[in-house]
């Protein structure tokens, strides 16, 4: 009950595009109609300049329409600059002022992959979905879907990740939960911008699926997980996200699973794991890296990955573990067809 000054400067939250011709700018409050249609106040990279008009959009005006003289070209990732607009009470823009924009494709399998879940929450916290897109394509929000598997095995609770085109630039995550607010308030989230709330499948807390579909209906990723694939010394696994390792290996894989490390306060929303370990390629040998393993979930060499490459398929792989003193302890792998490059 008393005056309230609106004293924040609008943000650009981001861009997408409708088609070739059509750039849609989403900010984050109303902005003042008139300063939105100067055309002079966006600059589209690339050769692409200003566009010829700009139309803010009724009813909430938090929408700004470029129309651009050229057409943009696929595969190419543009950057959106606005320079001068102003809210309704006439706050300029401020530094959150930039977006990049492009045509989206075709999801297909595995361009976009279920990266980390948290399926346990703490009780002030919700569960959540990491999606990741490991592709060099941009990929559209609005085209996937997140679902679960019912009792008798079929996809189910099929949800659409957005109602309107929202644009996944290669290497970017996104974070899909009920309650956005409640992951940020448990868990450092270095791109707080980088979550989509939504009517969420339901994933048990002992074991469950995670599938990813496009606008299709054809399954993109599928994690079907478990709880006892936590880190053993975890007491409380409460609150714990599991973490995929490697973006290329495959989804279905115990060993590319591991929890988040306590250091990161075991879960990383919205940006790169912190058990995340990417393949290092070796040419003709097997590696151990590293040779030292400390497992203690501090997101430092907590597990151990056994890298081959061969120069042919066909190899067959015998690994064996043992204690110090030299006595057979597990027999890791036995008689495994090995391609040419893994781990």
């Amino acid at each position: 009950d008393a005056p309230n000054a609106d004293d924040a400067s609008p943000k650009l939250l981001r861009a997408y595009a409708p088609d070739s011709v059509h750039i849609t700018l989403v900010f984050d409050e109303p902005l003042n109609a008139v300063s939105a249609a100067l055309t002079t106040g966006y600059t589209v990279s690339d050769g692409i300049g200003n566009p010829i008009t700009a139309t803010a959009l009724p009813p909430l005006f938090d929408r700004v329409s470029l129309e651009l003289a050229t057409a943009l070209q696929r595969n190419r990732i543009y950057t959106v600059t606005v320079n001068a607009v102003s809210d309704c009470v006439n706050n300029g823009i401020g530094t959150t002022n930039t977006a990049r924009v492009g045509l989206y494709e075709h999801t297909d399998s595995l361009d976009m992959v279920v990266n980390e879940i948290l399926f346990n929450p703490a009780p002030t916290s919700n569960d959540y979905v990491e999606i990741y897109n490991r592709s060099t394509k941009i990929l559209n929000l609005r085209q996937a879907y997140l679902a679960n598997l019912n009792t008798s095995g079929v996809i189910s609770s099929i949800t659409q990740l957005s109602a309107e085109d929202y644009l996944l630039f290669p290497g970017d995550f996104m974070v899909a939960t009920d309650n956005a607010a409640l992951v940020k308030a448990a868990y450092i989230t270095q791109n707080p911008e980088a979550f989509v709330e939504i009517s969420m499948p339901s994933f048990n807390d002992d074991e469950g699926n995670v599938i990813l579909l496009n606008e299709q209906g054809n399954i993109t990723d599928q994690l079907a997980y478990k709880d006892d694939w936590h880190f053993k010394l975890i007491s409380n696994e409460e609150g714990v996200s599991l973490e995929r390792i490697d973006y290329n290996a495959p989804t279905q894989q115990e060993q590319n699973w591991h929890s988040a490390a306590s250091s990161a306060g075991y879960g990383t929303p919205t940006y790169k794991n912190s058990q995340f370990r990417v393949d290092a390629s070796v040419q003709g040998e097997i590696k151990t890296e590293p040779e030292i393993v400390s497992p203690d979930n501090d997101g430092r060499d907590d597990f151990a990955s056994i890298v081959y490459n061969f120069p042919e398929p066909g190899y067959v792989a015998n690994i064996t573990i043992f204690d110090a003193v030299g006595r057979t302890v597990r027999l890791l792998q036995r008689n495994a067809l090995c391609g040419i490059k893994g781990s």
